[in-house]
């Protein structure tokens, strides 16, 4: 807390400061002093409401008018000598009251036992009023009078009456609140010491103190005592805002402070910083120990070199100035760090003059003008050799002069944004060169500051050739555009070709599906019309047998008709998205591929799976179907039984040459999305190529009839057109295809 309260001890009144436990939380000197003397023994915080205080100082009795202010949870006593407006035999009479029995009713008895009012009270700089308890007037002292004078023309016939005062307080409050407060004290007779503030319309403010009066216990008046606290309130003020700067003094680490007031010494961390010292060796020696007797000189500015006890030589600025605290002088030193300042004047010499040099032989061409007057000011060997001209006539010219333009105006519209931004930028430009060619140039214009003017510094760049290559480069993508539309237009062609191609071969793996589905049946309608000779020639054609003959035949042709049914209903391509069953797509392909499959003694098996539900497999050709059972998606039903069959084709190729041929069909429902996979034991697919067998083109078939085109239509089939997902990895045995679609919800 004494951090808080340092600057009292700039002070010569007391100042006390209670805290919540009632007990001396801080005091000044003086205080100090006088406390050791054996005086404000009872001092406390909790009830006590005196104003004046007596006590000895050095054989002499003294007294003290106490002024109380709150802090939070601490109560500031500060204690202003009063001892010549006080009647010496109230003085000698208080003082004779034993100190432990000196309240405000023992002092009012002594004041009421001499004339009720005395000398202390007509000299007092505060102003009293008394009034009786009727609500006479007792008596008015003279700093009263002064304190309402701005208020008080002539007296009425009621100028003998308390309330006739206290409707001119009441005219003097700023807030209006006076009357009310004033009621309320009286209609409440109050017992104990009331005290408050208010501000005049005039700026004044003043604390009103109200001491209610007994005799012998018995309410017999009304004392108030009036402080015109204007000057204390600006000082507090002033103390806030001194004690904000020294704290934000204290926390820089930049400048150094340092305050010297009747040896009150202080020094901020960035000074100690600066010197290098610590705060108890500068606050002994004083800071002209360090830095020499002129920081002293008031009002004085200048730079010496500081070597600190670190052997750091270090350049400072030394400021010194005065102010009045308290109509005492107070010496104020500023100390600021400015040794990087010096070194980087220094190496700005020293970079100038490389720059200089730079600027001077650079092979770049190089100019500085003034925004202001567009006016060249300097150039290097390379401007001058660029622009056909010696540097001292180039300065003699104005940009406008070299660049084509048509006018001054137009020169300033080009460097106008970069003087209000100030920040470089790169401008295309037609300037005049040595020979009077005109050249195409590219002007990279920088702002820069030299001695507070801002000039622009620029290099010029020639892409005179690098724009004719430009030219030459459009003409050739205009004809490179015309290319590519040809080989476009080609390579279309060349994919409706391969998509023919891959067509015929799909309707060539038709036909040969048609021919094994064809064969049982065709076999079996031989055997029926042989077997009508036999027949005729043992005697066995009766009607009865012809009949079954006939309805077996049927029953064989009737299954090629279908079969031819739904070879075309499988190559129409769907026009529309429509919502279709994936279960039963797999089992219309397999019904087509099923023979041939057989035929290449390849097992086809499909497992079927819901949510929560066991697993089924079918190997037949019926697939079955359960109650729960809900695969729909919703797409192109003929496109996705074209990729289903790529896949199973691609696998029975893949199985022609193996020991175990299986392919397994595994159909699963989860989280509303339906997955397919197609699996077979054919090896697997090279790791080097997995990566590709989706491109365009890329076929492992070799010249087997292998087009390239399958399985890329086939992804954009099902990433395109469903919306869904197609991707394979390799297993144990062999690869995996895996299709994953949205399900539909109905």
């Amino acid at each position: 807390m004494s951090s808080d309260f340092k600057l009292f001890d700039l002070l010569a009144h007391p100042i006390a400061v209670i805290g919540a436990d009632s007990e001396i939380a801080y005091s000044n000197k003086e205080f100090k002093r006088l406390y050791a003397a054996g005086n404000f023994n009872g001092l406390r915080r909790e009830g006590d409401t005196r104003s004046l205080f007596f006590c000895a100082d050095r054989g002499e009795i003294k007294c003290y008018l106490a002024s109380v202010s709150r802090d939070g949870e601490n109560t500031i006593w500060s204690f202003s000598d009063a001892t010549a407006l006080v009647n010496r035999k109230i003085m000698l009479e208080t003082a004779a009251i034993d100190e432990s029995k000196i309240t405000d009713e023992n002092l009012r008895k002594v004041i009421e036992k001499n004339k009720r009012l005395t000398d202390v009270v007509e000299a007092m700089e505060s102003g009293v009023m008394v009034e009786g308890e009727s609500g006479s007037l007792v008596h008015l002292n003279n700093s009263f009078l002064k304190m309402i004078s701005p208020y008080f023309n002539e007296p009425d016939a009621n100028a003998d009456s308390a309330s006739f005062y206290h409707r001119i307080l009441e005219q003097m409050d700023l807030s209006g609140m006076y009357r009310e407060k004033t009621d309320y004290i009286l209609k409440e007779r109050q017992t104990r010491t009331y005290s408050d503030e208010f501000t005049t319309k005039d700026g004044r403010i003043f604390a009103r103190i109200h001491i209610p009066l007994y005799v012998d216990g018995k309410p017999k008046g009304h004392l108030w005592r009036f402080r015109d606290i204007s000057v204390k309130k600006q000082m507090e003020a002033f103390k806030n805002e001194l004690e904000a700067m020294i704290t934000a003094l204290e926390s820089s680490g930049m400048v150094g402070l340092y305050i010297d007031y009747e040896g009150f010494r202080f020094a901020n961390s960035g000074l100690l910083h600066i010197l290098g010292v610590g705060r108890d060796e500068v606050l002994k020696n004083g800071i002209s120990y360090y830095l020499g007797d002129r920081v002293y000189d008031s009002g004085d500015d200048y730079i010496i070199s500081y070597y600190s006890p670190k052997e750091r030589r270090i350049n400072v600025q030394v400021i010194s100035d005065t102010m009045k605290i308290a109509g005492k002088t107070a010496e104020i030193i500023s100390v600021i760090d400015i040794t990087d300042k010096v070194q980087l004047q220094s190496s700005l010499k020293k970079n100038e003059a490389k720059f200089r040099s730079f600027f001077a032989d650079n092979t770049a061409v190089m100019l500085v003008f003034d925004p202001e007057t567009m006016a060249v000011v300097d150039a290097n060997r390379a401007a001058a050799e660029y622009y056909g001209c010696p540097i001292e006539q180039l300065k003699l010219k104005k940009m406008c002069d070299l660049t084509v333009h048509t006018s001054h105006g137009d020169c300033l519209t080009l460097v106008g944004s970069i003087l209000e931004n100030r920040r470089g930028a790169k401008i295309p430009v037609r300037q005049y060169t040595a020979g009077g060619v005109v050249r195409d140039v590219e002007l990279l214009i920088t702002p820069v500051e030299i001695d507070g003017i801002v000039y622009m510094f620029i290099i010029v760049e020639d892409v005179s050739q690098r724009l004719k290559y430009q030219r030459e480069l459009e003409d050739i993508n205009k004809n490179l555009k015309h290319i590519v539309e040809q080989e476009i237009t080609k390579r279309r062609r060349h994919e409706e070709l391969l998509m023919e191609k891959m067509r015929l071969a799909e309707i060539g793996e038709m036909i040969g599906s048609i021919a094994h589905q064809w064969r049982q049946p065709l076999n079996t309608l031989g055997i029926l019309i042989q077997d009508i000779l036999d027949a005729r020639e043992f005697g066995e054609l009766t009607e009865d047998y012809v009949r079954d003959v006939v309805e077996s035949s049927m029953q064989q042709i009737d299954y090629m008709s279908k079969t031819v049914d739904d070879f075309r209903d499988f190559f129409k391509p769907s026009k529309t998205k429509e919502v279709f069953d994936v279960k039963r797509s797999v089992e219309q392909v397999l019904s087509i591929v099923r023979a041939q499959l057989i035929n290449n003694s390849i097992t086809c098996i499909v497992a079927c799976q819901c949510e929560d539900i066991g697993q089924s497999i079918i190997d037949s050709d019926k697939l079955t179907y359960c109650a729960d059972h809900n695969m729909k998606v919703r797409g192109y039903p003929n496109e996705f039984k074209q990729v289903l069959l790529n896949l199973i084709s691609n696998s029975k190729d893949a199985l022609t040459d193996r020991k175990e041929r299986a392919i397994h069909i595994n159909i699963k429902r989860f989280e509303g999305k339906i997955k397919l996979d197609v699996e077979d034991t054919g090896g697997g697919i090279p790791a080097d190529i997995l990566d590709r067998i989706f491109d365009p083109y890329f076929t492992t078939k070799g010249n087997t009839g292998g087009t390239g085109i399958g399985l890329y239509m086939s992804k954009a089939i099902i990433e395109s057109n469903m919306n869904g997902s197609l991707a394979v990895e390799n297993t144990d045995k062999g690869c995996r295809f895996s299709i994953l679609m949205d399900r539909y919800e109905s």
